[in-house]
């Protein structure tokens, strides 16, 4: 996923050399591919479902073109439940799957929770941690904008419980998607940069790490899902931001 050009309207992230003393683990969340099902062949099946989260908000502040990252709110309570029960985890495990946001998001993300805790058999419709995943993959195929807007049906979702976590990606580095959604359950979580770097902040970020552009760099908090613009991202032509 590194970036060969540089580009201002992408961010540089970081991700984080971990070594704790019990379980670093984390969740990303790629958008997307494209789908050439009508939406409206695939309304039926899904059941209802509300998002709690200020995803408006978080596609709205993306527009700008000033802003590389933004944090969407109101997902704590939901977050921690998966904190709750995957932080602990006794195994190292690094899971990627896909979820159909649109048409099974609900049977996708239990398969994820399966995926992750294989021994636990709860309902698979009073399932919390489900409940939660579910949330954030609607809630990241929901930032779709530009030419992807209500075409995009998929998000890749890869959890990472790791005793020892190494990093095999440069320090920095732009991902070739448009969006990456990121949380850390535990542990310290991903450093990147608050604003659109110079082309020579980029080379330096990229190959020494923090140094003199450390007043633009900030790290997650645990428990905090971040959305960083990827290579690929595109606001709508007539964004407020273009006015």
């Amino acid at each position: 996923y590194d970036a060969l050009l540089f580009s201002s309207h992408t961010c540089m992230m970081r991700r984080t050399r971990a070594v704790l003393h019990r379980m670093w683990c984390a969740a990303v969340f790629l958008i997307l591919i494209q789908s050439e099902r009508p939406l409206t062949s695939v309304l039926q099946h899904q059941r209802l479902f509300l998002l709690t989260g200020d995803w408006a908000g978080a596609k709205a502040a993306l527009r700008n073109p000033k802003c590389c990252v933004v944090s969407v709110s109101g997902l704590e309570p939901l977050l921690r439940v998966l904190q709750t029960q995957w932080a602990n985890s006794p195994d190292d495990l690094d899971l990627r799957m896909r979820v159909r946001a649109r048409s099974s998001a609900h049977d996708d993300c239990l398969r994820v929770f399966h995926g992750v805790s294989p021994s636990l058999n709860e309902s698979p419709w009073n399932n919390p941690c489900t409940a939660a995943l579910e949330e954030l993959a609607r809630g990241t195929a929901s930032l779709a904008d530009g030419p992807l807007e209500g075409i995009c049906e998929d998000v890749f979702i890869r959890i990472v419980c790791a005793s020892d976590y190494r990093a095999r990606h440069p320090m920095f580095h732009t991902d070739k998607a448009p969006l990456r959604g990121y949380v850390t359950l535990c542990g310290p979580g991903t450093e990147f940069m608050t604003r659109p770097s110079t082309p020579m902040e980029y080379v330096t970020l990229r190959t020494l790490g923090t140094g003199e552009p450390t007043k633009s760099v900030r790290r997650a908090e645990e428990l905090e899902f971040i959305v960083m613009k990827g290579d690929y991202y595109k606001a709508p032509a007539t964004s407020p931001s273009d006015a």
